[in-house]
């Protein structure tokens, strides 16, 4: 089978990340595969991917003629048979592969990567209207709200409605989908999650090789991440455990705050280290903490599990229930008033934390879980079957 993947860009990022491991991963079982952007891809990533990957680059991220001739070229010069659109929103993607692929005998496939019913546009006004008192400026930024959530739910239907399947990344998204674009009978709706996209092979779990350390894996910034709310509750738990330390992992634009608050409180057992290859953190990582405003499907969660993290997560988006079963392979901190409680964080990391044998249960449970469910393997079975059946239609 020939498969392009379209991308509005390819950069370092989980969406980038996921699509060059089903890319090799389908490469590896026989098909052909391509990859365009709409932007120049990302030279390092692009690096990274094996060889056998084909890249294709579009002009600028827009509706245009030029991008349609380009990308109807790419599909039939390299015979492409499914085009997996990565960007189920915006609109524009799925546009231009409408207007591309006339008369051509090609299925396509849309991705959310997200929670249906909010992006970081929406998010930005939640946040503005959390900060403002002024009624005049509360009352222009519900209108803003509305207006978004409207274009962006158009949108959504749009890129539905031209495309032969729409996929999201968990079953509670169903009912989310349906409420937010109004679409009550989605037939053509599908479930799939995203595959663990680190190699495991070698690891074996030894609860000696463990230290006690916390982890936080992912981009450092506001409007989702929240990754202050990390260095809040650390600041509740250092002095109650002085053989612990934490490990901020990543970078982004609010790293230089949140190095500033850590300062701020006096934390010694917190340390920074910035982009890094995850694996050795999952390696010798005790507990991750995740406290994001809102995800589609984290990518670390099953990863850290596969590697016998144990995850503390803030429970603020519905994805996080089907792979957590709290105190069995991880634990979900519930919101106090729809808002985060930095003291029930602390009480649940608390809980982990002291208790070596129950955490030494969980670890090994997550373990389970991420290989039955999220192993790169099990997920490729189920996009085989899924491009199998629409191959099968006419």
């Amino acid at each position: 089978m020939n498969i392009l993947f379209l991308m509005k860009v390819f950069e370092v990022g989980g969406q980038e990340v996921v699509t060059q491991t089903l890319a090799e991963c389908f490469v590896a079982h026989g098909h052909n595969v391509g990859i365009a952007c709409f932007n120049k891809p990302n030279p390092v990533m692009k690096a990274r991917c094996d060889k056998r990957i084909h890249f294709h680059t579009l002009r600028d991220f827009r509706y245009s003629a030029e991008n349609v001739k380009m990308l109807r070229s790419i599909l039939m010069e390299n015979d492409i048979n499914i085009v997996i659109n990565q960007w189920g929103l915006p609109y524009i993607p799925a546009k231009v592969l409408a207007k591309a692929k006339i008369g051509l005998n090609i299925k396509t496939i849309a991705i959310y990567h997200n929670s249906p019913d909010t992006n970081a546009r929406i998010k930005e006004v939640e946040i503005a209207l959390e900060e403002a008192y002024n009624p005049v400026k509360r009352i222009l930024l519900y209108c803003k709200q509305a207006l978004f959530k409207f274009v962006t739910s158009r949108s959504m239907r749009y890129v539905y409605y031209h495309s032969d399947l729409y996929m999201v990344l968990s079953t509670s998204f169903v009912e989310k989908f349906k409420t937010f674009t109004g679409i009550r009978d989605p037939k053509h709706l599908v479930v799939q999650t995203n595959p663990v996209t680190i190699n495991t092979s070698g690891y074996v779990y030894s609860q000696d090789n463990k230290q006690k350390e916390l982890i936080y894996m992912g981009r450092i910034d506001y409007n989702q991440k929240r990754v202050v709310r990390v260095i809040d509750t650390w600041g509740l738990l250092e002095q109650q455990f002085p053989d612990w330390h934490l490990t901020i992992v990543g970078d982004g634009p609010e790293r230089a705050n949140v190095e500033r608050h850590a300062q701020e409180l006096r934390l010694k057992h917190v340390h920074f280290d910035g982009f890094q290859k995850p694996r050795p953190y999952y390696e010798r990582a005790s507990v991750l903490v995740l406290t994001s405003e809102y995800e589609g499907f984290p990518l670390v969660l099953a990863e850290c599990m596969s590697f016998g993290v144990v995850p503390v997560v803030y429970g603020s988006y519905s994805a996080v229930y089907d792979i957590i079963k709290p105190k069995e392979n991880g634990m979900i901190v519930q919101s106090k008033n729809d808002k985060f409680d930095v003291h029930e964080m602390a009480k649940q990391l608390t809980f982990v934390m002291e208790n070596e044998q129950i955490r030494n249960r969980m670890a090994q449970n997550a373990m389970l879980t991420s290989k039955r469910d999220y192993s790169l393997e099990s997920i490729y079975q189920s996009w085989e079957k899924i491009m199998d059946g629409l191959m099968e239609q006419k």
